[in-house]
């Protein structure tokens, strides 16, 4: 089998309340306070993705996946996905290479 690998790019969401809300209620709110990280509007690489299995408070499971991104205090953090938003592939001069303004 042969697989394709492509660096691509994600930003913060714009509305991490919302983004709570609709997709990880189950999760701690203090992952948005993680997005405190990362800037809003500028684009990081995706390092890595990891899968993972979040367990609700009602004890049933949630897949999901953590990225592997630089933050802006020059750290690698694992952080869940559902902060992000797509912004685009490598070389991709319409989305990836230029900030959202």
């Amino acid at each position: 089998m042969i697989q394709q690998v492509a660096p691509f790019y994600v930003r913060v969401k714009n509305d991490l309340e919302k983004a709570f809300q609709d997709f990880f209620p189950h999760m701690s709110s203090n992952y948005i306070s993680t997005a405190k990280l990362f800037r809003k509007g500028k684009i990081y690489p995706v390092l890595g993705v990891e899968s993972v299995t979040v367990f609700t408070k009602d004890g049933s499971e949630v897949e999901s996946a953590r990225f592997l991104v630089p933050s802006e205090n020059n750290n690698f953090i694992w952080i869940q996905c559902e902060l992000f938003e797509f912004a685009g592939f490598e070389g991709d001069p319409e989305s990836a290479v230029t900030e959202k303004t």
